[in-house]
């Protein structure tokens, strides 16, 4: 018998006693969680929900904080001047619309970027996060976190920062941290020792736990939720994963916890502001000693005098960059274009354009990244002409990614021809991002040909990206993410499913008329999508997919109708309650109690909405 039949079998004639009052306040599905539960294992999302924000990033973290999931993995790298902040990779050219090295860059610099809008217009101006903000915000926010550091010799900062915000107790260290001295460590409670999944049994977790530790599992590029229930049932402790929604449902959590929003540090702009400063006499000497600052020989001086000239009157500063555009020294141009770019003023476009055909490539790159800050559409023709003859992989992909950021229309076709004609798979990536942003009838299909395209880890992440852009253009997409979901690869058709998702109720009915593809996998995928978007027009069809040949398809309609939640499912779900194969059993079981739970739930609030 289900248990939450049990329970209320058991504890049927207290319903009036106050003890049995207290648990009535709390969710039927909650406490079926916890009787099933008893071990609670920690969900870590891989630097954030990927499907839905920018990795390492303050929207990653508050959303993780509005779904409810235990904690977040972020990856530490430190400055130039030694400021510790939140990166992946060794450059920040792929997050972010900057260029370089992070531990060539100062802070200052890093902080004029942004973080945010190569993933989507509504996360514009996200800021690159300091460790020490986050810290804070995970805190306030009881957030837990695997710190895991991209560089060597950083441990003993971060381990300073952890100490300063009384962390010890919410942070699993990684990276270059878990090579810390027995002393060093030993304020760290948590220790996790990775188990890979093929080799997880109760008997090693078992083990670990005896030492005190933490049995650790990383499941990534998989939403599969046998692998997920599985790792969880066998006492698994911390999973870090890409799909934390998918074990957050399994936990039976997702359904109880309603957005939210908690509090969280407000940030403040990233860009200076002008100033406006009377003394005529003293601005003028301030822009000439900046101005020589310029034309000096140490980098971070040079950039920070670029700096400083941002801050100033136009009128008085303007004039000066410009002619510094004429400089012999490729870091002077590189410096003055740089400023330039965030004056706001689109009429200093015909002045950068004059470097697209600079002779080095660094300050070609710096001159098409200022067009894109400057929003200077006049200068798309000019960098469509540079795209045709440009060889360097750098000033290619940052061409791409600038065209997507000024959206014209007549970039489409040279974006589409990279994608057609390019073999480097990082210029690809830009081209795709850049589409996303451009929506064409002929974009479709060539992202979808990148979508299922088998090219191997290179293409990885722009067959991802090609996923997301999909899913942006919305319902003109569907077609092609259909076909995806009877793709022979396993990565394409979760990708595909994701996206389909992510565009929602317009992609309904191309999903029901999925659950009668000939192809097995488009069947299952098309149900567990229509699962995650709880369509209740979808019940019937689900309830005819319960019917199917394929237990794994008849596995995802039930979850699926489970998820929906419909108490019209329910007699067809019973039925299945008994069935010979373990895994349609066990999942009907888990269906029919989410019903009866949220059927529960529904029948006391409304109870309670009648009292006077």
């Amino acid at each position: 018998m289900p248990v939450l039949l049990e329970y209320l079998k058991k504890y049927g004639q207290k319903l009036f006693s106050i003890q049995f009052f207290a648990l009535l306040l709390i969710p039927a599905s909650s406490l079926l969680a916890f009787a099933e539960n008893v071990h609670k294992t920690e969900i870590i999302a891989h630097h954030g929900v990927l499907e839905d924000v920018p990795e390492n990033t303050f929207a990653a973290l508050r959303r993780v904080v509005e779904l409810g999931i235990d904690g977040i993995e972020i990856d530490i790298r430190q400055t130039k001047d030694h400021q510790l902040i939140l990166m992946c990779d060794e450059t920040i050219d792929r997050t972010t619309n900057g260029k370089g090295r992070v531990d060539q860059l100062l802070y200052a610099e890093i902080q004029q970027y942004d973080a945010g809008s190569w993933r989507g217009p509504e996360f514009k101006n996200e800021p690159i996060p300091l460790l020490s903000d986050v810290l804070e915000f995970c805190k306030i926010n009881n957030l837990k976190l695997i710190l895991n550091a991209r560089q060597v010799c950083i441990e003993k900062q971060v381990l300073d920062l952890v100490q300063s915000y009384d962390m010890y107790s919410q942070v699993y260290l990684w990276g270059t941290l878990r090579n810390l001295n027995t002393e060093e460590a030993e304020q760290f409670v948590k220790e996790l020792v990775l188990i890979s999944p093929e080799e997880i049994t109760e008997e090693k977790i078992a083990r670990i736990h005896e030492e005190k530790k933490y049995a650790f599992s990383i499941i990534l590029n998989s939403d599969d939720r046998k692998t997920i229930k599985d790792q969880i049932n066998m006492g698994v402790d911390v999973i870090l994963m890409d799909y934390p929604c998918v074990a957050q449902d399994i936990l039976g959590i997702q359904d109880q916890i309603p957005a939210r929003q908690r509090p969280f540090k407000s940030r403040k702009t990233n860009h200076p502001q002008q100033e406006e400063i009377d003394n005529k006499m003293y601005v003028r000497e301030k822009v000439k000693a900046l101005v020589k600052a310029i034309k000096g020989t140490d980098p971070d001086k040079t950039r920070t005098a670029a700096m400083a000239l941002m801050v100033l009157p136009q009128r008085h500063t303007i004039p000066p960059l410009v002619k510094l555009l004429k400089n012999k020294h490729p870091r002077i141009k590189q410096d003055a274009a740089w400023a330039l770019g965030f004056c706001g003023n689109e009429d200093i476009a015909v002045y950068i354009q004059s470097l697209l055909s600079d002779k080095n490539p660094e300050v070609r790159r710096e001159a098409v990244l200022v067009l894109g800050r400057l929003g200077s559409t006049q200068s798309v023709p000019v960098l469509i002409e540079t795209l045709k003859t440009e060889t360097n992989r750098g000033v290619k992909y940052d061409i791409a990614r600038t065209l997507g950021i000024l959206k014209d229309p007549g970039s489409a076709f040279p974006l589409l021809t990279i994608l057609t004609n390019e073999k480097d798979w990082y210029v690809k990536s830009a081209a795709v991002e850049a589409l996303s942003h451009i929506y064409t009838d002929k974009a479709v299909h060539v992202l979808a040909d990148i979508l299922v395209t088998d090219a191997g880890e290179d293409a990885a992440w722009t067959r991802t990206k090609a996923a997301w852009a999909l899913a942006a253009m919305g319902k003109e997409s569907i077609p092609q993410l259909i076909r995806a979901l009877s793709d022979n690869e396993e990565v394409t058709r979760r990708r595909a499913e994701w996206a389909l998702v992510k565009i929602g109720q317009p992609a309904v009915r191309s999903l029901v008329h999925a659950l009668h593809e000939p192809n097995k996998f488009a069947r299952e995928r098309g149900a567990q999508a229509l699962g995650w978007i709880k369509d209740k027009s979808t019940v019937t069809a689900l309830i005819w997919a319960l019917k199917d040949t394929e237990p794994s398809v008849v596995c995802s309609a039930v979850w699926a109708l489970g998820k929906i939640g419909d108490p019209k499912a329910l007699s067809a779900l019973q039925s299945l309650m008994n069935h010979k194969n373990s895994a349609i059993r066990e999942n009907a079981n888990e269906s029919v109690e989410r019903i009866l739970a949220k059927k529960e739930n529904m029948v006391y609030y409304k109870k309670s909405l009648q009292k006077p």
